[in-house]
């Protein structure tokens, strides 16, 4: 059993300019081991736009420090705006099975 250090993101709605069926303002979202952690806050639905606008900025965010910072304003007319974290890296065992 190897441990690899996976990088954890943690995504927040942190303004939102408009009415937003999915998002509201304080909504944070924990990515890692490339998923979301449902147990931080548990969304019922997720928009496929923001998921589209999340992916590059995570893949470039893993790349910097710790504590670093990216912010994006949603395509559908800014309606809300998002900042991603970098957070600290935990261990994660890549061989174990995902399903047990």
């Amino acid at each position: 059993m190897e441990l690899k250090p996976q990088t954890v993101i943690k995504m927040t709605v942190v303004k939102k300019n408009n009415y937003c069926p999915v998002f509201k303002e304080g909504d944070e979202i924990i990515i890692k081991k490339h998923c979301f952690d449902t147990t931080v806050n548990k969304l019922d639905k997720y928009c496929y736009a923001t998921l589209a606008d999340i992916y590059p900025k995570c893949n470039n965010l893993r790349k910097q420090a710790v504590g670093d910072k990216d912010y994006f304003v949603c395509r559908d007319n800014g309606i809300i705006e998002i900042e991603l974290e970098r957070m600290e890296d935990e261990l994660y065992n890549f061989e174990q099975e995902f399903f047990l």
